[in-house]
């Protein structure tokens, strides 16, 4: 694994706290309300600058040193990326007041965001030097909901609108859903006008499920098929759902034959920083696994020691990444190699 004078990206989830209700994000059940074992917590400013130093942002605008006799592969993005794998990033308190200290280092910056949170004089103020906010829009106001529950597509839109206003570059993503695919030349033409500086379609995977209402009952579908879950009341079976659900996730892939591992956290040069101050090689690993329920955490929480950079150096917080890569030369899942690695970063 990589050393902290390596790194070149820091993708940082300032915040577990968010407005949304998107049915496949971790932070609940296919839409049902759900905290399976993540701390609600957020970075200050304070705690940012503590663990992201002057020193450690010079280095990220740096060229790219080379690891060992191969040569760097270089990627568009060098600097801080905002992105939750729980939490959104105008949901913490100090968060233009976080990107405003990396302007001040002249560190490039780019947010993901529902944007639908806070005012537009907010959004107004990351207008900023090297910032880019990418805003999740899935189609008009009357499809963008079916997937983004609890944000306002006006707002977001008036959000938008006031940070191109101010000079701010913003860039429209569009996950293509059966329910909105039909509205994206709308879309496109819609970012033209307001003055997008970038249209980008997002194919995650997010293509089918079942959504819930906050008290379990069934709402609707997504996709054409989203398989035995369809109307079925959430609460009598959820622990032992999710639970049967990881077993036959990781039993699925335990076999899986390991033929050649491209590491997100080496091909980016990139680290994790969680909204607690842990440290992860990427974001596929950083699902707080001491406690949060989500398939491979099991195994992978032993190998984490000491991670936190709000308690130890940084440089400190990256040493238990080697044992991540030592399960690598295990065979399979089921031989002990890490499973979020093989199923995230396996090329066959």
């Amino acid at each position: 694994m990589l050393k902290l004078n390596d790194i070149r990206k820091v993708h940082v989830e300032l915040t577990t706290r968010c407005n949304a209700r998107c049915p496949m994000c971790m932070r609940n059940y296919r839409g049902y309300d759900y905290n399976s074992g993540y701390p609600l917590c957020e970075l200050s400013v304070g705690d940012f600058k503590k663990i992201l130093t002057p020193d450690v942002l010079a280095q990220l605008i740096q060229p790219d040193p080379p690891i060992g006799d191969r040569v760097p592969i270089i990627y568009e993005f060098r600097g801080v990326a905002f992105n939750g794998n729980l939490g959104d990033f105008a949901s913490a308190r100090d968060a233009v007041e976080i990107v405003e200290y990396l302007v001040e280092h002249q560190v490039p910056v780019i947010i993901n965001t529902n944007g639908s949170v806070r005012s537009p004089e907010w959004w107004a103020r990351l207008a900023l030097p090297k910032v880019t906010v990418g805003f999740a829009i899935d189609g008009l106001a009357d499809t963008h909901h079916l997937y983004r529950q609890d944000t306002d597509w006006h707002r977001i839109i008036s959000h938008a609108q006031a940070l191109i206003d101010a000079g701010g570059q913003a860039i429209w993503r569009f996950v293509p859903f059966d329910h909105n695919r039909h509205q994206e030349q709308a879309c496109r033409d819609m970012a033209a006008q307001m003055g997008f500086a970038k249209f980008e379609n997002i194919y995650d995977g997010r293509d089918r499920t079942s959504v819930y209402n906050r008290d379990g009952t069934f709402s609707h579908k997504i996709g054409p098929d989203p398989g035995s879950l369809t109307n079925q009341t959430v609460h009598p079976f959820l622990e032992s759902h999710i639970t049967w659900y990881d077993a036959k996730t990781i039993t699925h892939h335990k076999d899986t034959p390991v033929l050649d591992m491209q590491c997100h956290h080496k091909r980016n040069r990139e680290i994790y920083i969680a909204a607690d101050g842990s440290v992860y090689p990427c974001c596929f690993l950083g699902f707080y696994p001491h406690t949060m329920n989500h398939p491979g955490n099991q195994e992978l929480a032993p190998l984490v020691t000491e991670n936190n950079a709000l308690e130890y150096p940084l440089e400190h917080c990256l040493e238990w990444f080697e044992r991540v890569e030592q399960t690598w030369n295990e065979s399979s899942i089921a031989a002990g190699r890490t499973y979020q690695c093989v199923v995230t970063c396996n090329r066959t």
